[in-house]
């Protein structure tokens, strides 16, 4: 049996229609001759989405289900990983859909070196896109992938794990901290290790996904804003490196934002997405300063 190039891994949790859509587009892949490997790890999912994957035939990939207790993506992703039989692993999410040759991209890029792929991820452009979804990606508070070129260098602030490939090793090196229970941080933490390695990221608009998640008003992605803001103190307690960015920044701009978007909507010209981005800085310091 040949053995794989890539091996996939997708956490998921109760989100069973959306995974399937994942794992069929992973399947219109061409060009791997079966060489690629797909690992499911099922978070404590309670819609019966393991065996509705288990019994599910894939005739480009080989399939693989881990059934685990609610632990949270970081642990998903460790358990997924230490199985994998590739010199390479790519993370997507379960709502992470890549787009044709998406995954030839990753291995393109890379192209045998020894450094991770992060791919970009928008929404798709023949869904129904709401005027909050425009705010938050690609250049907003969920996903700011603005200034960032083919083969350059991406920031470990905007390294995602829901579109990201990297030499297998890496992740079992400098594993996700499985303190991280939430999709929040997790990835931030892992790749500022990364980055103290001396390990680089480089940025791929061919790798593209689609992230199928509706956001119809701001409050969901405020909570999660708040829930991001919580995890920080974890993240630098474990890696007080990360402190400028993630801590003192956000309240060194947080009083001019403020001011700016004041002075806007004094003068009329106030707009709905200064409005959101001001809501949104403070549901992080909400949860990093009160949320215990």
């Amino acid at each position: 049996m040949t053995a794989p190039v890539l091996s996939v891994v997708v956490p998921t949790r109760t989100r069973r229609e959306i995974l399937m859509t994942t794992l069929r587009a992973l399947a219109k892949e061409r060009g791997l001759d079966g060489r690629l490997e797909v690992i499911v790890a099922d978070d404590g999912s309670t819609d019966g989405s393991a065996g509705l994957v288990r019994g599910t035939v894939f005739e480009s990939f080989s399939l693989r289900v881990l059934t685990l207790d609610a632990g949270g993506p970081a642990r998903a992703r460790n358990r997924a990983i230490a199985e994998a039989s590739a010199d390479r692993v790519l993370l997507l999410g379960d709502d992470t859909v890549p787009v044709p040759n998406a995954i030839s991209a990753h291995l393109m890029v890379a192209h045998g070196r020894e450094v991770a792929v992060q791919g970009r991820i928008d929404w798709d452009r023949k869904r129904p896109i709401t005027d909050t979804m425009a705010f938050l990606a690609p250049a907003g508070p969920q996903f700011w992938f603005r200034g960032l070129s083919d083969g350059g260098l991406v920031p470990w602030t905007q390294v995602l794990g829901s579109n990201l490939s990297a030499p297998t090793h890496w992740f079992r090196t400098e594993a996700y901290d499985e303190r991280f229970t939430d999709a929040c941080m997790e990835d931030t933490e892992l790749a500022w290790r990364w980055r103290r390695r001396g390990w680089s990221t480089v940025w791929s608009e061919l790798a593209r996904c689609y992230h199928y998640h509706r956001y119809d008003t701001i409050e969901p992605f405020l909570d999660r804003q708040r829930r991001a803001g919580k995890w920080a103190r974890l993240a630098v307690r474990t890696t007080p490196g990360m402190a400028f960015k993630v801590v003192i920044e956000p309240l060194m701009t947080m009083p001019w934002k403020a001011a700016k978007t004041g002075a806007r909507a004094l003068v009329g010209r106030g707009r709905q997405e200064d409005r959101w981005d001001l809501q949104c800085r403070a549901a992080f310091l909400k949860g990093l300063f009160f949320d215990f």
